[in-house]
């Protein structure tokens, strides 16, 4: 990192921290760990907010570089800033990258610690995601310590499907040293994955039931349609609609209202953590005869970094294990089986690669979306 754009980082740093920290109300707890320490370290954690590496950065001296998802590139807006203003490295979500680990190996050895969130996702129901096992592998490659920052309530505070966040929420962030170098040097990649994921596993629901902070603001479950799907009542699939403060299945009229401690009442799941995994398991017992969703269509163009609108309206229609894209000038035919690299971004975004194109659809029903190609290809 050059002078100048390091000047520039600090910079950032500062005006985004005295935003955020008058916003949030953010209890920062340290464990064996002091934040004013020098590099290079891994920085790694659960991953809540789309925010997670800069309020851990807030507290840090200096600047640790993120590792960011490639489509954020694709805005060019969000691509000066993460390039031209501060460093990160890109990452394509699901699939390894030769260049990412030789630009982490560059910052490294410059001394530079490394943001990086092993889930890739940020939480789709306020608990973990999987981990990628490549983290392991690096972190064993690297022999560098890895401090770990642990977030709870940042899920209720601000979901990934939400607009706004909630008033002057509180989020706790608890960071510690979880391997020293000389410690990876004797450890297996099995054992570095375990402790790994352990370290940061958490369920903010279960969290709150005991520390009872209130998430008190408007239109709280906007937008959680995105990620929940599957009606527990009737069992119906994609007929979820939310507005304000409640989620109704437009099926059989069930609704739910959320209460000020982030919990949904009058349902029969309280919290999105049980629903959600109600819902996956309801999409594999239903028959996956026909499923038609709507949104943006857009293909991504990797050497400029572009997204290429195709359609401000189109259909996908999976019928028979096959997807068909309609629009008024288009009509595709895709073999869901062939579909590598499904996956949920940003607040509605689902994309994937088939063949060499990798498709973009900006919609209402991301989750069910991501959902849906998995279990069509598992079956």
């Amino acid at each position: 990192m050059s002078k100048l754009k390091y000047c520039i980082s600090m910079i950032v740093k500062f005006v985004l921290k005295n935003y955020f920290l008058r916003v949030y109300n953010v209890n920062y707890k340290y464990v064996n760990f002091n934040p004013k320490q020098k590099g290079p370290f891994f920085l790694i954690g659960n991953h809540v907010l789309l925010m997670d590496a800069f309020f851990c950065n807030f507290v840090l001296k200096g600047y640790a570089i993120p590792v960011v998802n490639a489509f954020v590139y694709t805005d060019v807006k969000k691509r000066i800033g993460m390039t031209k203003m501060i460093d990160s490295i890109v990452k394509r979500k699901g699939q390894s990258d030769i260049q990412t680990i030789r630009s982490i190996r560059k910052f490294v050895k410059n001394g530079n610690s490394i943001a990086l969130y092993p889930e890739g996702n940020t939480s789709y129901y306020g608990t973990n995601t999987e981990s990628m096992y490549a983290t392991a592998k690096l972190l064993k490659m690297q022999k560098i310590d890895v401090v770990v920052a642990k977030t709870s309530g940042g899920y209720l505070a601000k979901p990934r499907w939400r607009k706004s966040k909630t008033k002057k929420p509180y989020v706790e962030i608890e960071m510690s040293l979880l391997f020293t170098k000389d410690q990876l040097k004797d450890m297996s990649v099995e054992d570095i994955y375990d402790r790994m994921v352990n370290s940061y596993k958490y369920n903010d629901y279960e969290w709150n039931r005991n520390k009872n902070h209130k998430y008190i603001g408007k239109n709280r479950l906007e937008g959680a349609h995105r990620v929940i799907y599957g009606c527990p009542t009737c069992e119906s699939i994609n007929t979820i609609k939310t507005s304000g403060d409640s989620i109704v299945c437009t099926n059989c009229k069930e609704t739910g209202i959320i209460d000020d401690y982030g919990y949904i009442n009058n349902t029969i799941y309280d919290n999105f953590v049980d629903w959600g995994a109600y819902q996956e398991t309801l999409l594999r017992k239903k028959r996956l005869d026909s499923f038609v969703v709507e949104g943006e269509y857009y293909k991504i163009d990797w050497d400029k970094s572009k997204k290429i609108m195709i359609s401000k309206n189109c259909i996908l229609n999976f019928s028979n294990k096959v997807l068909v894209i309609e629009s008024l000038d288009t009509k595709e035919i895709i073999n869901v089986k062939e579909i590598k690299g499904e996956a949920y971004t940003e607040s509605n975004e689902f994309s994937f690669d088939y063949k060499d194109q990798t498709y973009l659809f900006i919609t209402e029903s991301p989750k069910f979306l991501l959902d849906l190609v998995t279990t069509i290809k598992e079956a």
